[in-house]
């Protein structure tokens, strides 16, 4: 673990930790982001589907390291 360097109290910041939250996906459903998850998308990358979903886009392709996918996206939410 290693000590994350801030402005106000330092606290504990393990290696590997985005700084993306359940908190911060705000335009798709509880269980649309769960589906996300458990299909092996991490938060930052639902995060990109969910900003997409806020912009009103119908597809997104994320590209990373390992894979490159076209998605399918649902409705807004609110």
């Amino acid at each position: 673990m290693m000590t994350k360097m801030t402005r106000g109290s330092a606290r504990l910041w393990h290696p590997g930790m985005t700084t993306v939250a359940k908190d911060d996906i705000r335009h798709m459903k509880p269980s649309q982001r769960n589906k996300y998850r458990r299909q092996g998308f991490s938060w930052a990358e639902i995060k990109k589907i969910d900003k997409a979903i806020g912009r009103g886009e119908t597809t997104i392709t994320i590209k990373s390291a390992i894979r490159e996918v076209t998605i399918e996206l649902p409705p807004k939410w609110r």
